[in-house]
């Protein structure tokens, strides 16, 4: 099994199923029910476990070319028991990208290290691929943490669901992002908190 590439690959692939007839899916479903929904499992030579693929988010510059499938699970019984999609189940059904959900940091994470690299991790949207995000970063001063100002989009055309920026200061900050495809945005992702305000200490 072929499961890794190199990290400047650019060749983005985008398979999925029918999100009504995927969403039809349910737990305890028949193998001959679900091929009569979604049609046979793809036969997909990067995968060698038992589950049955019915697509994937192939995304450059990922080390595994199956970080985001989806994947259909049958017991002994051949009874659906585990199904698994990258969006957590929040499908767009008209094809314009899902609201994003930021996975890191965790809101309300407190940070001492330094420098103030933040990574940065969302589930990817719904939709219709190719789907980029947008990243909105602002920050408050440590007498004032509960305002916010000086919002800043950092990047406008990531291609994947992961940032990584060198926060500004010993302070706290807020991170939102937004999805867009060729059919429209999806709306801006709650905020995600933290704080970089480090006390006693000799950074600035």
């Amino acid at each position: 099994m072929q499961n890794s590439f190199s990290y400047a690959s650019t060749e983005p692939e985008f398979v999925q199923p029918d999100y009504r007839k995927w969403e039809a899916v349910q737990i305890g479903m028949s193998q001959e029910e679900v091929v009569a929904l979604l049609g046979p499992p793809l036969d997909d030579p990067y995968r060698a476990d038992a589950n049955c693929s019915y697509g994937h988010l192939q995304m450059p510059m990922l080390p595994q070319r199956r970080t985001y499938v989806f994947l259909i699970g049958y017991d002994e019984n051949e009874r659906v028991f585990r199904k698994t999609d990258p969006f957590m189940g929040k499908l767009s059904l008209d094809g314009t990208p899902s609201k994003p959900e930021i996975i890191i940091p965790v809101s309300g994470t407190a940070f001492s290290h330094y420098p103030r690299v933040l990574d940065c991790r969302w589930y990817p949207s719904s939709g219709e691929y190719p789907i980029t995000y947008t990243i909105e970063e602002s920050c408050a001063s440590p007498l004032e943490p509960e305002i916010f100002y000086n919002p800043v989009e950092l990047d406008t055309e990531i291609p994947i669901p992961f940032y990584m920026f060198n926060f500004g200061g010993s302070q706290p900050g807020r991170i939102r992002v937004k999805a867009r495809n060729r059919l429209g945005e999806s709306e801006w992702s709650d905020y995600c908190y933290f704080d970089f305000s480090v006390r006693n200490s000799t950074l600035s």
